[in-house]
């Protein structure tokens, strides 16, 4: 392992540990980089969600960092925001040696480091592949409190959000569940994919929850600390490789929301189902495929009903798994 740290402004910084490239891990190829945000309500960073986070998942085979962001006296969400986005920079410098996969930059954030790395995937141009949040502040109160000026970050979410992993407690005693709750319903909204586990027992900021990294007996939660493991497994299936599949010969079996996606397309149903323009309505319906729909409600929507619809659309981009 090599560690290396990188220092910005009002000395903010990267810290990185790399895996050497040696030969007995020639097959690993380009490995994945976790980007670590601690909390500390940006007065200070907390160390028990710095390092210990990194190397961990270090042990898991990924590369890793720790970003110390503008907090205290200096701290600043503007400056924050630009020390996350110069750290995914660096992390993307640093690929070619260190045999970093750049689609594979992956940030984690606790508490105010959540609220930050939720900040870095929706205000950045430079945005992770996928976003961790571990108890998260989101919201313009809980910003307020932490004495930044920063947006309300649910509103903040768009299609472009990277998919989510969250967890919590419901009986966090510091930053309220609906901060979380709040950013889900947002992601779902706009169709951002999200994992989330909201446990019912534990305090704030119990980092990995095991008694080797919890500073009082409380913050040692067995049951919370599955969060890790948990996290891992979402991160390899989100990172498993994207294939193009063989779009279907009838458009009759395209999911509704994909036919969607073509303006012309929508202009028609949208015609045709006028009721579908809410937005809750449509969610009933848009997995479904035509097909599906005619065969459910064939009183309402017939089989002849559906040849016409479809002599009208428009076959839409190929499908992505």
């Amino acid at each position: 392992m090599k560690t290396k740290i990188f220092t910005f402004e009002d000395n903010a910084s990267l810290t990185v540990y790399l895996h050497e490239n040696r030969e007995e891990f020639s097959r690993v190829g380009n490995r994945p980089f976790v980007l670590v945000i601690p909390g500390g309500g940006y007065s200070f960073c907390s160390e028990r969600e710095a390092e210990p986070i990194a190397l961990n998942f270090l042990a898991q085979g990924y590369h890793s960092g720790v970003l110390r962001y503008h907090v205290g006296d200096k701290r600043s969400f503007e400056k924050s925001l630009e020390d996350a986005q110069k750290s995914v920079l660096k992390i993307q410098d640093l690929a070619v040696v260190w045999k970093i996969d750049i689609k594979k930059i992956a940030v984690i954030g606790f508490s105010a480091g959540g609220h930050l790395a939720a900040a870095l995937s929706n205000l950045s141009t430079v945005k992770p592949s996928l976003c961790i949040l571990g108890y998260p502040a989101i919201l313009k109160s809980f910003a307020q409190v932490m004495k930044i000026d920063a947006p309300s970050l649910e509103g903040c979410v768009s299609k472009d959000t990277p998919p989510t992993f969250l967890f919590s407690t419901f009986e966090d005693n510091v930053v309220p569940i609906e901060n979380s709750l709040l950013y889900l319903r947002a992601l779902e909204e706009h169709d951002v994919p999200f994992e989330a586990h909201i446990f019912q027992k534990g305090l704030h900021g119990l980092s990995l929850a095991t008694k080797q990294f919890g500073n009082r007996e409380e913050m040692t939660d067995k049951r919370f600390s599955r969060w890790f493991s948990e996290v891992v497994e979402w991160m390899e299936i989100n990172w498993e490789t994207k294939e193009e599949m063989s779009s279907p010969e009838n458009l009759a079996d395209y999911p509704i929301e994909k036919l969607l996606e073509d303006s012309n397309n929508l202009e028609i149903l949208f015609q045709i189902f006028p009721h579908w323009k809410d937005r809750s309505k449509l969610k009933i319906i848009k997995k479904l495929t035509l097909t599906q729909l005619s065969e459910m409600i064939p009183e309402k929507f017939d089989e002849e009903q559906c040849k016409k619809i479809l002599e009208k659309l428009s076959k839409p981009n190929p499908c992505i798994t």
